[in-house]
Parts: structure tokens; sequence; C-alpha cells
């Protein structure tokens, strides 16, 4: 009966807590149980995390692979207090101690590090038929010294960053940004 009471009690707040995050969806019978997953796995709200290890996330389309030619899967992160417009942030990092991302976030005019960025996503997001299929941007990052290469497209409203960062003055490698233009 104890047990009974508990998986009650936990599938109670569990649905709660799918509702209030799904307020706009209808609920469906796997609200619950994908809650629990969620919770039981450490999968951000709104990902899922499939059978060889990979996540995905359903709305974007997106899938962050365990493997990405010689990058690792480290990590993924969910949405922030600081930046609740990112979705979700999966981490990798290869041997030669680059560290590469796949990011998620939503649009929010104006948002961004800098003006470019913010243009950017702009662009990005135009409704006219004058959207780029993707734009790239090179940088450094103050604080670590770090280069960066990001390139950022659009998908099912969603803008996607995929970028690689190598401490050092050369230009990182384009093959993990170049991923966001072949997302399965």
């Amino acid at each position: 009966m104890r047990l009974l009471l508990i998986a009650a009690a936990c599938g109670a707040s569990v649905v709660a807590a799918s509702s209030v995050a799904a307020q706009d969806k209808p609920p469906t019978p796997f609200n619950a149980i994908t809650g629990i997953l969620q919770k039981v796995t450490d999968t951000p709200s709104g990902w899922s995390r499939n059978m060889d290890g990979s996540y995905k996330h359903p709305e974007s389309g997106v899938l962050c692979p365990i493997y990405f030619k010689t990058f690792r899967f480290e990590s993924i992160t969910g949405p922030s207090d600081d930046a609740p417009n990112i979705v979700g942030n999966c981490h990798y990092r290869d041997a030669e101690g680059r560290s590469a991302s796949i990011r998620i976030r939503t649009y929010v005019e104006g948002w961004g590090s800098d003006q470019s960025t913010a243009a950017n996503d702009k662009a990005l997001m135009a409704k006219d038929g004058s959207a780029p299929p993707m734009l790239m941007r090179a940088s450094v990052d103050h604080k670590t010294a770090a280069s960066r290469l990001t390139v950022t497209t659009m998908r099912n409203g969603y803008l996607i960053d995929c970028s690689v960062a190598q401490i050092g003055h050369d230009i990182p490698r384009g093959d993990f940004p170049l991923y966001c233009t072949t997302i399965p």
C-alpha cells in the first residue's frame, strides 16, 4: 500500500510539473512517464534520451549524437535563469583539447553577446524569404583566449548554434560547426 501511495504521489507531482511546463499542449498518456524518465536520467525538459545514449530535442528535430567525427559527447544542460531562451546545450570534447557544443535556443530580439549576434539571429528568423540557410561567425573568448567558430541555422522555429573552440589563435576546424547544416 505504501508503494502505491508513493507511486501515486510521484505521478501526481510529475503530471502537475508536466502540465505547468506544457500549458499550451494537450496532455498525452505519456506526459507522466516522460516526466519520471527525465527526472531519473537527469534529462532537461523537452529532451529525450535515446537507447544509444544520444539526446534528441523533438520540437527542433535536433539530435546530439554520442560521437561526431573526433568529438565525444560529455554532457547536456537545459535552460537556466540567466538564459531562459536557451532550450539546451550539448557539450563535446576531443582528444586535441577542443571543446564543441550544439546549442538550441528560441529567438529573442536583441539577445546576444554583441550586436552582430543579434543581427545574425534577426536575419535567420526573417519571414520574407530573405533568410540565409546559415550564418558563420568567428570570435575570440576574452576570458579564456579561445578561438571560436560558430555556425547558426534556423530549424523548426529554433536557432541552432554549432560551435567549436580551441585555445590559441588559429581558426578552429570547421567540421563540428558544419554539423548544423547536416542535422539528420
